[in-house]
């Protein structure tokens, strides 16, 4: 039988693109189901790009996501292959379910967790050559992308809905009225990325009756603190 626990902390030890946290995303998961297949999410991941360099081509391997032309045309036809043909995004019943925290299930079914569906976007845009990165925000996990002047701020969960800066604003306020939001719009750390996910899968499991999962997920929660250095 696999030690998908080990394999796990072996994971964390390479965490340098988005391919390495979809990779830990998976370990998390096969904890669950251990017949997974841990190269699906992968693949998944590599035909959503593939729509992208076939429709456009002209901007694949370019460097075109540093001009202001390429980011548009990437955003375009990425957010029209992940949230028109995947169907990617989020609705409240999934976020009560483990499921929603499985990433081979959300690319399969288009459904999951708010950061689920932003490291799905994220390591598809790594994938094409488009620069993105999750935001931690307070009640709701999003990604930027850089443009040449600002951030675009986009909510995956929200099939791929753009925030002004107001928007984000309130969004961060509405949990803390002191905060700045503007610190939020920092990349997040893949230590910040799976501590909020197994907190969620830890929420999850007791809410559907998957309490034996808890000390597992408590376990890789303190291997997390552990390799990241967190008290």
């Amino acid at each position: 039988m696999t030690d998908w626990t080990n394999r796990y902390i072996d994971q964390l030890e390479n965490l340098q693109t988005y391919d390495d946290l979809v990779n830990a995303s998976v370990m998390i998961a096969a904890h669950r189901r251990p017949t997974i297949d841990p190269s699906a999410p992968a693949a998944r991941l590599e035909a959503i790009a593939h729509r992208v360099r076939c429709r456009v081509p002209h901007l694949a391997g370019r460097q075109a996501g540093s001009t202001r032309r390429g980011i548009t045309g990437l955003l375009a036809h990425l957010h029209e292959a992940i949230f028109e043909d995947l169907g990617l995004g989020g609705d409240g019943e999934i976020a009560l379910h483990p499921d929603a925290s499985d990433l081979d299930l959300v690319l399969e079914t288009g459904r999951g967790l708010p950061i689920a569906c932003s490291l799905a976007y994220c390591a598809a845009a790594e994938r094409i050559g488009l620069e993105a990165f999750g935001i931690d925000a307070p009640g709701h996990f999003l990604v930027g992308v850089p443009d040449i002047d600002s951030t675009l701020i986009i909510d995956p969960f929200g099939c791929g809905r753009s925030l002004s800066m107001d928007e984000f604003s309130n969004l961060v306020h509405a949990y803390d009225e002191e905060a700045d939001p503007e610190e939020y719009l920092q990349p997040a750390p893949p230590a910040a990325w799976l501590e909020r996910w197994l907190r969620n899968l830890i929420v999850a499991s007791g809410r559907c009756g998957e309490t034996h999962m808890i000390n597992q997920w408590t376990t890789l929660v303190e291997e997390n603190a552990r390799v990241f250095g967190k008290s």
